[in-house]
């Protein structure tokens, strides 16, 4: 094997220590990603590319992170581990372990909990700063792959999520595995090209074609889930849960959901526009 493939045995998910307080690598490429995303789309609004005055831009990104930061942790517990939340509610909100003394943090993310957080708390959002919700809401879409980008590249460094058995050359070594020694596919770091990378260009590339506001977010919604479904083809899927049908995992089901969704959605925006679409 190659140096390169042992990476992941090599990453320690704590980045650093400030006393008592661990620093996960996972937290730094998150609050990465709200700053790349918070500068580009200050970019954008200089360039005349937003629903909302610049000054008004730091603050959507705020609501919307913490939106995304509480909605994926709770997602995440109440989709992915419902028995934690069954033995110890309060796990699935705060980061301290009262009953064993412990700072457990806020550990956890759930992407389809993050999207319904940032669902919410953008719907409070443009409510209170009457703006449009569906231009609103295709602007953070835009963006929102950097975010998944940085997020996914923060699941390859907190070395969580790994992939399925493969005998393929670029294939890593996992920790804690089993089988032992045997190479994985980098799932983390797929989902991190086609979630963040490819999706980023194809809505960049579409953006200005979408016929009637909220077009853009359901042709992101669609295209995610298309492009997770074929990222959790080289996924494992989450050992408490293994395989639903035999064959898919329950990110797969959310895909299917998320894009069954997506395409009423637009059906029910573009009959809602039919009058101003040209």
């Amino acid at each position: 094997m190659n140096e390169w493939q042992h990476i992941p045995l090599m990453l320690d998910p704590v980045a650093f220590t400030i006393g008592f307080f661990p620093v996960y690598w996972y937290a730094l490429w998150f609050l990465s990603g709200f700053l790349a995303v918070l500068m580009l789309a200050i970019f954008l609004v200089r360039r005349g590319q937003a629903p909302c005055a610049e000054e008004r831009v730091p603050d959507l990104f705020f609501t919307i992170f913490f939106g995304a930061l509480i909605g994926g942790h709770i997602g995440y517990v109440f989709f992915y581990n419902p028995s934690v939340f069954l033995s110890a509610p309060l796990l699935a909100v705060l980061p301290y372990d009262f009953e064993h003394g412990v700072w457990v943090g806020i550990s956890g993310m759930s992407y389809h909990g993050g999207l319904i957080g940032v669902a919410l708390a953008l719907f409070w959002f443009v409510h209170r700063e009457k703006i449009s919700f569906w231009k609103t809401a295709d602007f953070v879409a835009l963006l929102a792959p950097v975010a998944t980008f940085f997020g996914r590249m923060g699941n390859f460094f907190n070395v969580e999520l790994y992939g399925r058995i493969t005998e393929q050359p670029w294939g890593m070594v996992f920790p804690d595995t089993l089988p032992a020694g045997v190479l994985r596919h980098p799932s983390t770091l797929y989902e991190a090209f086609l979630e963040g990378v490819i999706l980023f260009v194809l809505l960049l590339l579409l953006r200005k074609k979408m016929p009637f506001p909220g077009a853009l977010v359901c042709l992101y919604a669609a295209l995610y889930a298309i492009l997770r479904f074929v990222g959790e083809m080289f996924r494992s899927p989450d050992p408490q849960l293994g395989f639903f049908f035999g064959t898919l995992t329950l990110g797969q089901l959310f895909s299917l959901l998320m894009f069954i969704l997506s395409v009423a959605g637009y059906v029910w925006l573009r009959e809602k526009n039919r009058a101003t679409i040209q």
